[in-house]
């Protein structure tokens, strides 16, 4: 987890004793080569176990067609040794960017424009931490990031036009990299990972950004094809999956034993069609800009629980199954008192098992 790792922000390092996926292949005779964003911090400094081939920078879109280049010269001249090669697209991260410079709705014709979605509300009595986010924005202060409060419906879709267009841009890098994946001949012999680190607002609950446990923010593509993949098309809406899980997803294709302490599980047995029996995941948010502002997420197979360290009211509660969106808060609802009562006492176990030094801001 990142309270484990270390990392709890861009620019933090890894913890020391902690190995990547990168060191532990390196050491099984795999190549590995890394194009693109690197957080840790950037530019590559301090990258072990990878090869950098390109990237290093957020650049955005300036950076992601160079990543794509780099990949399928890599694929090109492969040297017949077992690869294990990282593309970190920087888009459709630039919507930042984008909400950064934003001057009203403008810039295309609105009636064009994707429309709105229908969980936009903002629930009255949410936590204190969600409202000052949305109204006061990110640091830095003279650019801030996610002050949407005041936009009109015109604005959420002006935005969402230029999101998808990040996204296309995405898209087509990808496309690029698998065409040249299989007309290397490798494609039948190579697993296949796309994801991504987290989503984006996408105007539900006035929001937009990341720094949020809505569905839309945590809620991210995974899909895997390729060697070992035997169901072709299959999807998988059920099970209960984390980012911890890909380490161990990609050892267990491809045999290289594990690190000895993984919080994270092989999803194959899902990939293959069995039921994937797990009770929760948690999630961890950790704001910008100095406030010391935590959030933790656990989330079961039907209910959705938020908690953060601080302001008013500062739990949520959903009920996933019946309320997709997440517009109706069940935290102060007494019917629900004994879920509630469960997931905080389901995640009070986890933040002592994983050594987290969370301070849980709920009330008794």
């Amino acid at each position: 987890m990142p309270h484990e790792t270390g990392v709890r922000a861009n620019g933090g390092s890894i913890a020391a004793g902690i190995p990547t996926v990168g060191e532990l292949f390196r050491a099984a005779g795999y190549d590995t080569p890394y194009a693109g964003k690197w957080h840790l911090p950037k530019m590559f400094e301090g990258m072990t176990g990878f090869e950098p081939i390109a990237g290093g920078q957020p650049l955005g879109a300036q950076m992601d067609a160079g990543v794509a280049t780099a990949c399928i010269e890599y694929l090109k001249g492969s040297r017949g040794r077992p690869f294990l090669i990282v593309a970190s697209f920087m888009n459709p991260h630039d919507i930042c960017e984008w909400i950064r410079g934003y001057e009203g709705s403008k810039k295309c014709d609105v009636q064009a424009c994707p429309s709105p979605p229908l969980n936009m509300a903002v629930d009255p009595d949410e936590p204190e931490y969600m409202r000052h986010y949305r109204e006061v924005g990110n640091s830095p202060k003279d650019r801030p990031l996610s002050k949407s409060a005041s936009w009109t419906t015109d604005d959420f879709r002006t935005y969402l036009d230029a999101y998808y267009r990040f996204v296309e841009d995405a898209d087509r890098q990808v496309g690029r990299i698998l065409s040249a994946l299989r007309a290397s001949g490798l494609y039948q012999n190579t697993l296949v990972i796309m994801t991504s680190d987290h989503g984006e607002g996408m105007g539900a609950h006035h929001w937009v950004e990341k720094a949020a446990f809505w569905e839309e923010t945590v809620k991210v593509p995974l899909v895997v094809a390729g060697h070992g993949v035997r169901r072709r098309g299959a999807q998988d809406v059920a099970s209960l999956v984390s980012g911890l899980d890909i380490f161990p997803t990609i050892c267990d294709y491809t045999g290289v034993a594990p690190p000895p302490l993984m919080r994270g599980r092989s999803l194959r047995p899902a990939i293959d069609g069995s039921v994937f029996d797990r009770r929760f995941v948690v999630s961890e948010l950790s704001r910008y800009g100095g406030e010391g502002r935590q959030g933790r997420m656990l989330r079961t197979k039907r209910h959705k629980y938020v908690v953060f360290n601080g302001g008013r009211r500062p739990e949520q509660l959903f009920d996933i199954d019946h309320d997709p969106g997440e517009m109706r808060n069940l935290a102060s609802d007494a019917a629900f008192k004994t879920v509630l009562r469960e997931h905080r006492e389901l995640l009070a176990k986890w933040v002592a098992e994983t050594a987290d030094d969370f301070a849980i801001g709920n009330s008794a």
